[in-house]
């Protein structure tokens, strides 16, 4: 399946050739640490049905050789899926690019929900290089939010603040967080400026 979007910059996603290429390294990333225990169960599927689940790998893992369970024990696996998750799938879909192909970018946000319930860095349960590939797919797939990041935040935190203020819960933190070694670091610096300063840095940029 090719891509349904602009082709992004090779200088920015070295040496990955295309953001489509990055979103099948994440959303792969994701499946392979579930399936070492890196990562909760539920996360091998993905929060899909077991039908679309096969879609999204023979799109982003299509040499692995998957074999479908009975449709009652992935029913038992799918029931393990917390709330949290389909929240953050749920705020990660409602920025997304509006040009991005809808599919791709749902597979996208799972795989970001997932590893961000996770116990390390967003990009370390991701499988990516490093936080520049998150920001790259961020800045390609869910470009309303990248915009609204205004102090470079950490990605996971800055959509578990976002999604906190939205649920009226502005202590919300990622479930994994306290386990960091970056912790402290991260959550004692960074603080969001408020909407109007926000507002006042967009129009001096634009």
């Amino acid at each position: 399946m090719s891509p349904t979007f602009p082709l992004w910059p090779a200088a920015e996603l070295s040496p990955m050739r295309s953001g489509y290429e990055l979103l099948t390294k994440a959303v792969s990333g994701v499946l392979r640490h579930a399936s070492v225990d890196v990562l909760p169960p539920f996360v091998r599927t993905l929060g899909l049905p077991q039908a679309e689940l096969m879609a999204a790998l023979e799109c982003c893992r299509p040499h692995d050789a998957y074999v479908p369970i009975s449709e009652l024990k992935y029913a038992v696996v799918l029931g393990t899926v917390p709330p949290l998750f389909h929240e953050v799938v749920g705020h990660l879909m409602a920025s997304r690019t509006p040009e991005a192909d809808a599919q791709h970018v749902n597979w996208l946000a799972r795989a970001i929900a997932a590893a961000s319930l996770g116990n390390r860095m967003l990009w370390q349960d991701l499988g990516l290089a490093g936080r520049h590939e998150v920001t790259a797919l961020m800045k390609l797939y869910f470009q309303p939010l990248f915009q609204r990041n205004v102090t470079d935040l950490k990605w996971k935190r800055f959509i578990f603040r976002e999604l906190g203020d939205k649920l009226g819960r502005h202590d919300m933190h990622p479930p994994g967080c306290h386990r960091c070694a970056q912790y402290r670091k991260c959550f004692e610096t960074g603080r969001l400026a408020p909407p109007a300063a926000m507002a006042i840095k967009r129009a001096v940029a634009a």
